[in-house]
């Protein structure tokens, strides 16, 4: 019996587009939104119409979010106003958009869920431990489906560091020299197959490891929005395949085949 069953995904890298969203939600309710949350909409959107879903209609899907560090853009001019004016002055909107449930938030809005919702921001992990967090949804009857959302930012420390000194930071960027993107991906899981099912995952596993990770990339993004991006890739390519990846001193495992 499969672990759970894929309905739809999408991945982006880069940065959504206010036209990305016609089909979907008007540009203007998207104007005070963080990049990291816009970035995980349109996937979120397109994951969704892909199995089927109605986007404008009240479901108690449960709501997955994968976020590592959070919106770094938005914490970064947080604690900038903090230094240019005082505590006392601080940009209450950079505030909010750092918080890292922000994205959830924003996502159970547009999206009229009321199922059950969780942020994982542990960095390098919050992939895996989403999607365990999601299987758990399905496994407890919590829900019919789940969405699995990840979004990540550029961390602008390491974008102007990590350039100049890649061998410094190997062990823990992917692809140090460059270039570093936003990236986003969205999965639709269910525990049953429907009309719309894509893929049966026969293996899944997240566990500890000792061997070193491997941090080949061909773009600088987190390890978190690397495996959902290369889950994606493999998921387009509709044929069976098996994930395996290494970070951080764990290991990721995904087994999966098309359903037929």
């Amino acid at each position: 019996m499969a672990e759970f069953y894929i309905n739809g995904f999408s991945a982006l890298t880069g940065d959504a587009r206010p036209e990305d969203f016609l089909p979907f939600a008007e540009a203007r309710r998207l104007r005070r939104m963080e990049g990291i949350a816009k970035n995980a909409l349109l996937c979120s959107f397109r994951a969704m119409s892909a199995a089927g879903l109605d986007v404008n209609a009240p479901k108690n899907t449960g709501l997955s979010v994968a976020v590592g560090a959070g919106s770094l853009e938005s914490t970064c001019k947080f604690m900038d106003t903090i230094i240019d004016d005082g505590d006392e002055l601080s940009s209450p909107t950079a505030f909010a958009g750092s918080v890292h449930n922000s994205t959830g938030l924003t996502l159970s809005a547009f999206l009229h869920f009321s199922g059950p919702c969780v942020t994982t921001g542990q960095f390098d992990f919050s992939f895996a431990g989403a999607l365990l967090t999601a299987r758990q949804f399905l496994a407890r009857g919590m829900c019919a489906d789940a969405l699995v959302a990840v979004t990540e930012d550029v961390n602008p420390a390491a974008a102007a560091l990590a350039p100049r000194h890649p061998a410094l930071f190997a062990p823990v960027l992917r692809a140090p020299a460059g270039p570093f993107a936003r990236a986003a991906a969205a999965f639709i899981l269910s525990s049953r197959p429907t009309d719309k099912t894509l893929f049966a995952v026969s293996r899944f596993s997240f566990s500890r490891t000792e061997e070193a990770p491997s941090c080949a990339a061909p773009v600088s993004v987190s390890t978190a929005a690397h495996g959902a991006l290369e889950i994606c890739r493999l998921l387009s390519a509709g044929q069976p395949f098996a994930f395996r990846d290494v970070f951080a001193g764990a290991e990721l495992l995904v087994e999966a085949e098309p359903y037929a």
